[in-house]
């Protein structure tokens, strides 16, 4: 009996064994699969961050050989500093010294507001002849010069054999030009005037100086002659445009006086701006007056013709002119406007120069605005390289002036704030430190999203003003998609990835330049072809809306 009792529970054990070394057979097999898998996606891991590491080691090489010049000078790429920089000119070369102690100039009721930093002028390159010294951006370079000569032979091609004679698209280069002598007889009259603002300047520093005790007479003098200023401007501003439509100037010819009536506009206000106040911050000690020395005429007149907008008395010089390389830039400048003519004459006239006197359906209006996405960003890109690289390096190398950083690397930018802070560095520059900070310390009280909007929208006025007199109609696209999307675009992209934000506003520029583009040159068209009233409502409605008017098929 008792043997038979123990033969079920030695059975029992045995299996209850069985069942354990099959569950920790399954546990073991379980746990080598997990550590496998394990390993694998930590040799995964692992070899993803030696290939990183391998690819940045790569970048630095590349980097301390062949671009040498970013991180040599790394430091020299910032455009403002809240510490002063000495720097010791050279042509090839510049030397930093250590940063000194700036001494803070705030009262005591702005010392928690953030001092803004100041605008800072050191020797440097653009970024383009930097990045052209190395061989692979060179050969970029050639392939775009080849693919220019090869536009050129298009065009002389399609002349010959079509009309019989070679044009080279200078009909199209004569047209734009047309009374480029009213234009320049203007812009003489315009420069003597701004000459005449440094004396008239003087005038009003004189006067003040000698009515400081008499608080009343001082308040009322500098009133007066700010108002008188501000009348100067807009008069300036209001005859430039008003003259376009006078002598009925084409796009180009317009373009160049509205383009220099602003830039003057913009120099006269920044030389004021400047010295107004370090004449107002002349205070009396006592019964003494100290009288705040002012700029000499060779500074003022330096700086009408320097390629900036920011107001020094000495801007940092080079030793010699580089008369190869400014020949080299002004020969880009030349060549741009033969591919901007053979953009008019193949591209934009034969799509839209019937717009209004032809039937316009839905599908064909498409693929005249699709078939400006080529023209559009030929426009975009020649434009920058045209006026902040070529121009730009060219005036800067005759005058002389060393720092030639018009523009940061904004073709890497991953958001819309990036970009515009890059884009143009000149424009950028007075913005900042004649719209911004004044917005910012005077009349905002140290709020920078206010500050910003009205910065975006001075410049979106200012660009659309230019467009509008240019092209003779109000069609304020520019406004919309500067001063609208613009500044959606910026909250849009914000905490966008890095490389999926450069994707989007690279898209986002070559669709949106295309669009614009194609809606002024309809606009333009549409007036040129189709009645339009006499009546300010007529002036100020599009007509490319309503000329033969879209269809459904």
């Amino acid at each position: 009996m008792g043997e038979q009792t123990q033969k079920p529970t030695t059975k029992k054990r045995e299996v209850a064994n069985m069942e354990t070394a099959i569950t920790l057979n399954m546990v073991q097999k379980k746990l080598q699969t997990f550590q496998t898998k394990v390993m694998e996606d930590v040799q995964k891991k692992m070899d993803v961050m030696f290939e990183e590491l391998v690819q940045e080691v790569r970048q630095y090489e590349m980097q301390s050989n062949e671009f040498k010049n970013f991180r040599q000078h790394h430091e020299l790429w910032s455009n403002r500093l809240t510490n002063q920089m000495e720097v010791v000119d050279s042509t090839t070369k510049t030397v930093t010294s250590e940063v000194k102690e700036r001494k803070t100039e705030t009262e005591e009721h702005d010392k928690s507001k953030k001092k803004l930093p100041d605008k800072v002028f050191v020797p440097r390159e653009s970024y383009l002849t930097c990045l052209l010294e190395v061989d692979h951006m060179k050969a970029i370079y050639h392939v775009f010069v080849a693919v220019l000569l090869l536009l050129l032979l298009n065009v002389s091609a399609n002349d010959y054999f079509e009309e019989g004679r070679v044009n080279f698209g200078l009909n199209t280069i004569k047209g734009g030009f047309r009374g480029i002598h009213y234009v320049l007889g203007v812009l003489v009259v315009k420069n003597i005037l701004a000459f005449g603002l440094f004396y008239a300047f003087r005038i009003w520093a004189a006067v003040r100086f000698s009515l400081l005790q008499n608080k009343v007479l001082c308040s009322f003098w500098n009133k007066s002659c700010l108002i008188l200023f501000i009348s100067f401007q807009l008069v300036f501003g209001y005859v430039g445009s008003m003259l376009c439509i006078k002598f009925n100037l084409p796009f180009v010819s317009s373009s160049v006086l509205l383009l220099e009536t602003v830039r003057l506009m913009m120099k006269m206000h920044a030389f004021v701006r400047t010295n107004a106040g370090r004449q107002l911050q002349g205070k009396l000690k006592g019964d003494s007056k100290v009288q705040v020395m002012l700029p000499k005429f060779s500074s003022y007149l330096y700086f009408l013709f320097a390629p900036t907008l920011i107001y020094r008395d000495e801007y940092p010089r080079t030793k010699q002119i580089r008369w190869k390389f400014a020949l080299s830039r002004l020969s880009e400048v030349i060549a741009i406007m033969f591919v901007y003519s053979y953009v008019h004459e193949r591209y934009i006239e034969p799509l839209f120069k019937k717009y209004g006197d032809e039937e316009i359906t839905k599908a064909s209006l498409s693929v005249k605005i699709f078939g400006m996405l080529m023209p559009s960003t030929i426009i975009f890109l020649c434009g920058f390289y045209l006026i902040l690289h070529s121009w730009m390096n060219f005036a800067a190398e005759v005058l002389r002036f060393a720092d030639r950083m018009f523009y940061k690397d904004w073709w890497t930018a991953s958001n819309y704030e990036a970009y515009y802070r890059n884009w143009n560095i000149v424009v950028h520059d007075w913005l900042y430190e004649y719209i911004y900070k004044d917005m910012y310390n005077h009349i905002f009280k140290g709020s920078k999203l206010m500050s910003s909007l009205t910065v975006f929208f001075v410049s979106a006025y200012v660009h659309e003003h230019i467009l509008g007199f240019g092209l003779k109609l109000f069609y304020p696209i520019m406004y919309v998609f500067f001063g609208g999307f613009g500044v959606f675009f910026i909250a849009m992209t914000k905490n966008l990835p890095k490389q999926f934000g450069n994707f989007v506003v690279w898209f986002t520029l070559i669709s949106g330049n295309s669009l614009m583009i194609a809606l002024y040159v309809m606009e333009y068209y549409a007036r040129q072809n189709c009645p339009v009233g006499d009546s300010f409502l007529d002036y100020i409605k599009p007509v490319s809306w309503s000329c033969n008017g879209l269809t459904e098929n």
